[in-house]
């Protein structure tokens, strides 16, 4: 049968379409929310060819197809009238601007450490430049400054990897993206300023732009590629899908982004700096409203960079530059709301993050507080704006202007002193004030943490089942405790519970193995089966993502025992403490074989 004929069986016999109310797809399963689950036709389901079982479970009908379920999904989609495309369960529909930053957030959040790492790093080495303690013609500062700056030259790099994993794609396809972009071909061609774009093909210019430490280019990059990456492997015979699908993809990705969608991020940027200069000529105060209003947006974005070019020219003009001014009160803006979350969150590492990212922030390095902080908490990022254009009306209206390029930070003080001196200062505190008060009503406190912390960790049975000390889990890796001290349960149902109360950190996209962590910090991974993650995802059914809070009555995931003990694999769960570091002893309670009931204290982990 054809894959319209097997989805027109489908919908027949899960009642017809006037039944449905959404489908989408997994990763192995049609998903249906329906009106009436029993209109459905399970014995005539389960005979249709390529459907290998049924089940309802939490108000879903989840019809298993196996990893070419998305062959069957289009068809399916086209019949119902439904957006191929949609994966998941019928959400609130947002915004542009939240679906935006929440990408932008999505993508960031995992390079934070990178860029806050580096941000401090850079924000104190210019702090010492401007003071006069060090010189930047030292090679001690030359050294110094290749371990800060290398995260900003090569951030495509680090945001293609991060896109990659939101778009779900090919994650080295997009690295090698952000190559193409940053190759030497095109940064010495941007140096030597000797061509403005190359001719492929001898027809088809390809802009000559810099593309380090830009942001949008290469997610919307990336973004493309998902696209392409899915229709050629969707058009390819699956014998040429391993060759041909990466190469057809890289070659056409690669084409378009150098072609279409990285000179118009550029020109974005440049029609940003226009603006700019032409707000100046009107009025210096409505400059100041109108560039303190975007400069926090225009930072998220990347495009902050065209502002640049614009003040150095001032310099060269006039011998001085306004711009430079609105752009340290809009970091300031920033770092006061960013300041202000500090007070909001409630765990230790959620206000180190913060407090570091603060910090980064008052030194010059804002990113780590826009894309760590400010993307989750979107009533600070307006916060964060509305305090920019104020401060920078402000010094506007004073005539605040600087003589030579700095970073800015607040060691960048020292350059405006002077008659501007007073007034940059009374700046720099509206904009702190300002953001941080706005920040501080606007966003709610979170919750107290329902578990208090203490200095043990209890490990409970995640699965109804017989108790196996880890010494004889037939897996050396586990059997020796390279990973770290836990357990294992030979579960009776496959029901897999958390063994803590915590927060999901990791879901495998293999579905075998969830990581928990929990509020003091001890990281737990909860591993199903043994050498399963060669089955793809099959045979388990998880229940959490990441970010999900989790008590050990929270069931993370299903196991299909029966279909993992046909594929030859060990079905057993293995419990484990990752960061032993954190474990000063770990005593179980004895006497613990023969089986126990989900849930059942096992194990207790003392803290050091």
């Amino acid at each position: 049968m054809k894959h319209e004929d097997i989805a027109k069986q489908i919908i027949q016999d899960v009642g017809g379409a006037e039944n449905i109310n959404n489908a989408w797809h997994c990763m192995t399963r049609l998903r249906f929310n329906l009106k009436d689950e029993k209109k459905v036709d399970y014995a005539a389901l389960d005979k249709i060819p390529k459907v290998v079982g049924t089940k309802y479970q939490s108000d879903q009908l989840q019809v298993v197809i196996g990893t070419d379920v998305a062959d069957y999904f289009a068809p399916l989609a086209k019949q119902l009238g439904l957006d191929e495309n949609n994966q998941q369960e019928n959400t609130e529909k947002k915004g542009a601007v939240s679906l935006f930053m929440d990408t932008v957030s999505g993508v960031f959040g995992p390079i934070v450490p990178a860029i806050a790492g580096a941000g401090m790093i850079k924000g104190l080495m210019a702090g010492l430049v401007a003071l006069n303690v060090i010189s930047n013609q030292t090679d001690t500062y030359l050294v110094i400054d290749m371990i800060a700056s290398g995260v900003f030259t090569f951030l495509p790099f680090f945001v293609a990897a991060s896109a990659a994993r939101i778009f779900k794609t090919n994650q080295y396809l997009a690295i090698a993206i952000a190559a193409t972009l940053q190759f030497p071909t095109m940064t010495n061609a941007v140096a030597e300023g000797s061509i403005s774009a190359f001719r492929l093909f001898g027809l088809v210019p390809v802009p000559v732009f810099n593309y380090a430490g830009t942001v949008i280019p290469i997610i919307f990059a990336v973004l493309a590629l998902s696209y392409i990456y899915r229709w050629v492997d969707k058009v390819l015979p699956q014998v040429l899908r391993t060759v041909f699908t990466p190469t057809i993809s890289l070659f056409v990705a690669g084409l378009v982004t150098l072609t279409i969608i990285g000179p118009i991020s550029i020109h974005l940027g440049n029609l940003l700096a226009a603006g700019v200069a032409g707000l100046f000529t009107i009025s210096p105060v409505l400059a100041g409203v109108v560039v303190g209003a975007i400069r926090p947006i225009a930072i998220f974005t990347g495009l902050h960079h065209a502002m640049t070019p614009i003040a150095l020219q001032n310099f060269a003009n006039q011998g001085y530059d306004m711009l430079m001014p609105m752009m340290f009160m809009a970091n300031m803006a920033i770092t006061g709301a960013t300041a202000a979350i500090y007070t909001k969150v409630k765990t230790k590492e959620e206000k180190s993050i913060v407090l570091s990212s603060a910090v980064s922030g008052i030194l010059g390095i804002t990113e780590p507080a826009l894309f760590g902080i400010l993307s989750k908490y979107k009533k600070a990022f307006i916060a964060a704006t509305i305090g920019s254009s104020v401060a920078s009306a402000f010094i506007s209206f004073f005539g605040v202007r600087i003589y030579g390029y700095i970073l800015s930070s607040i060691f960048s003080l020292p350059a405006y002193i002077g008659e501007y001196f007073i007034f940059a200062v009374l700046g720099i505190l509206i904009a702190l004030v300002s953001s941080f008060v706005i920040t501080y009503m606007l966003v709610p406190k979170q919750e107290d943490e329902e578990v208090e912390l203490t200095n043990e960790v209890d490990l409970h049975a995640v699965a109804k089942g017989d108790y196996i000390p880890l010494e004889d889990v037939p897996d050396e890796v586990f059997s020796t405790k390279m990973m770290g001290e836990g357990f294992a349960i030979n579960s009776v149902d496959g029901a897999v519970f958390s063994p803590v109360s915590g927060t999901i950190t990791t879901v495998f996209p293999s579905k075998h193995a969830i990581g928990v962590r929990t509020s003091n910090g001890v990281e737990v991974l909860v591993h199903m089966g043994i050498d399963t993650v060669a089955l793809n995802g099959q045979g388990f059914d998880v229940l959490v993502k990441e970010g999900d809070k989790v008590t050990v009555e929270t069931k993370l995931a299903q196991m299909d025992l029966e279909y993992i003990r046909k594929q030859g694999k060990e079905t057993m769960i293995i419990v484990v403490i990752t960061n032993m570091d954190r474990v000063l002893s770990f005593s179980g309670m004895r006497d613990l074989e023969g089986q126990h009931q989900a849930g059942a204290l096992l194990e207790r982990a003392v803290l050091n």
